[in-house]
């Protein structure tokens, strides 16, 4: 007959085993509800605000069939519809004729020649049609209002790969979002009833799709116009739902993002997408105004990014609760701006790193604190492993480097596999854009293999007494990935180099601390990598599946070994009198025992 052992903890110990776990929790839920989006306002709310419902009379009128600049009958109503919205308001446009194609400039010239002869005869002598509304306020310091109101000229072939076409989508998100909610901005400012005390102008680009052709007239025709603007926010989408993401401001952004958080109520956003964004190849009208040197803040939805430049660009497929973050955030800044005499200057010699903590709530630091925390990160992740480096099983910390290692790429891999052959045999556009529904499961799926394996080997190497070992092995993973992080992608940064200190310090913590400060790691972690990895999904999952699941996997290891070590006691270790950190109602395993 055997004995058997009750391991029964005491109210202490269960609180404190279940600390970090509750903060984590916390953490996911403060993280997740940023892309929380606000409810539609009814068209019966008061006159000054925002409603997504009196706006989506806009988008109705505007999208209600494709309007590229190949089209050019529709794309003359759609002008003209643009025109007769700002003259209900009582407003008179002026509509800018300048050359649709330049062909002494290189991109005009290659565009056109991608045009079939008919396309080319029907738009040679076309002009582009920018239409300008100014509104004068006391003084002539400006803020400009940007959108464009041409639908795409380009679908999917065949083969579901993009060819330059009349174009199918009707433009609903892409750029009515833009286009309404300038619109039922204007109608919100205007029943104020006060004189502004600064001016502003609203800018609807024509030729975005082909070439952002409007916005280059508007340099090249119209520059002198522009010389007291201090603030250009350009509206645009890659998707039709969720969150309007502030994704790109100019060089030096300390003052205008700052700026921006004070006067948005609920802000989506972080340093890392205008970070990532600059090194991407998107381009919108803000790629011809930043190298004017502009201050610019650019804000676009992702969400449902089959619906970009795709026939189910329509009406049906808006989403009212993004319209309604699109016009909270663009009526927040213009009314902080045109009715503020003593708006301030938004110029700066420095970035702003930043990331949100709940929703309406963002952290933020000047970038040199960003990069002061990066090197700390970089020398505590160090130092903690090179502190244990005599008693580490070093053959045992490479292998779990490679352990994580192969894991993490296997589950990418296998991803971008499914990926690469959904497109393959037809199931998904080769091009990335275009109705794909499996790419939600391949995601998911991806995520959900790379997380499991990836626990499952921490918790294993845990329970084998080497959790040092792997605790030294991400250390040493995260420290090195920090460095060109902050030289590369300094905005970005942050992800990582928190994970990094957010587990270093809870290594280093004493016993009796150890809960609260991997608790609060734990939080970290989560807040951090919880929206971020839902919107880089949506960002690239539809060319890059496998680069979204490898995203999501790098906070696992870290978060695991911050939560064993969290809800750990001191047993007797290894020879030499260290000690092994266990969790709870967890076996110890002695060095005897300890799988080698």
């Amino acid at each position: 007959m055997s004995a058997t052992t009750s391991h029964r903890l005491s109210a202490p110990a269960l609180a404190r085993r279940l600390l970090a776990p509750l903060a984590g929790l916390i953490g996911l839920v403060a993280g997740l509800s940023v892309l929380i989006l606000p409810p539609s306002v009814p068209a019966t709310a008061d006159p000054t605000a925002f409603s997504a419902e009196r706006a989506m009379t806009v988008i109705n009128r505007l999208a209600d069939e494709p309007h590229s600049v190949l089209r050019r009958e529709a794309h003359d109503r759609a002008r003209d519809d643009v025109v007769g919205m700002f003259a209900d308001l009582g407003y008179t446009a002026t509509v800018r004729s300048d050359p649709l194609f330049d062909l002494s400039r290189p991109q005009d010239k290659e565009t056109f020649d991608q045009l079939s002869p008919e396309q080319q005869a029907a738009v040679k002598d076309a002009p582009a049609e920018t239409i300008v509304v100014d509104v004068p306020g006391r003084s002539e310091r400006t803020m400009v209002l940007m959108a464009h109101y041409d639908s795409s000229t380009v679908e999917l072939d065949e083969d579901g790969m993009l060819r330059i076409t009349d174009g199918d989508s009707h433009g609903a998100a892409d750029d009515g979002y833009g286009v309404a909610a300038i619109l039922e901005t204007l109608r919100a400012i205007q029943a104020e009833g006060r004189q502004p005390e600064n001016s502003l102008k609203i800018v609807i680009t024509d030729a975005e799709e082909i070439g952002l052709v409007g916005a280059y007239n508007e340099m090249r025709y119209h520059r002198s116009e522009y010389d007291d603007v201090e603030l250009v926010v350009n509206l645009e989408a890659r998707g039709t739902s969720g969150p309007a993401l502030m994704f790109e401001t100019s060089p030096n952004n300390s003052a205008v993002a700052g700026y921006f958080l004070r006067h948005v109520t609920q802000p989506a956003t972080s340093s890392l997408f205008p970070s990532l964004y600059a090194l991407m190849p998107n381009a919108t009208d803000m790629t011809v105004l930043i190298p004017e040197g502009f201050t610019v803040l650019n804000i676009a939805a992702i969400g449902n990014a089959e619906h970009y430049h795709h026939d189910t660009d329509t009406p049906a497929n808006v989403d009212q609760s993004t319209l309604q973050h699109y016009g909270d955030q663009v009526l927040g800044l213009t009314r902080a701006w045109v009715l503020d005499g003593n708006a301030p200057t938004l110029t700066a010699d420095g970035d702003l790193h930043f990331f949100p903590l709940w929703r309406g709530m963002t952290v933020s630091y000047p970038a040199e604190v960003g990069t002061g925390l990066g090197c700390l990160a970089v020398v505590v992740c160090l130092g903690v492993v090179a502190v244990r480096a005599r008693t580490l099983r070093w053959k045992r910390v490479l292998g779990s480097v490679w352990g994580l290692g192969w894991r993490a790429a296997c589950a990418c891999a296998a991803a971008g596999l499914a990926q690469l052959g959904a497109m393959t045999a037809g199931w998904a556009p080769q091009s990335g854009v275009g109705p794909n529904p499996l790419v939600t499961w391949m995601f998911a799926v991806g995520v959900l293999a790379g997380v499991g394996l990836e626990t499952r080997f921490v918790v294993k190497r845990w329970k084998e007494g080497l959790g040092p070992e792997a605790v030294a092995a991400v250390l040493l993973l995260l420290a090195p990935a920090c460095v060109p992080a902050i030289v590369l992608v300094p905005g970005a940064a942050y992800v990582l180099v928190l994970a990094a200190l957010a587990l270093a310090l809870t290594t280093l913590a004493p016993r009796r601390v150890r809960p609260a400060v991997g608790a609060l790691a734990a939080f970290i972690i989560v807040v951090v990598f919880a929206p971020t990895v839902l919107l880089i999904h949506e960002l690239l999952s539809l060319h890059m599946v496998w680069a979204t699941v490898f995203f999501a996997i790098v906070p696992v290891a870290p978060l695991a070994l911050v939560l064993l070590q969290a809800s750990s006691r001191r047993t007797a270790g290894r020879t030499g009198g260290s000690q092994l950190a266990v969790p709870d109602g967890l076996p110890t395993a002695s060095p005897a025992t300890a799988t080698e």
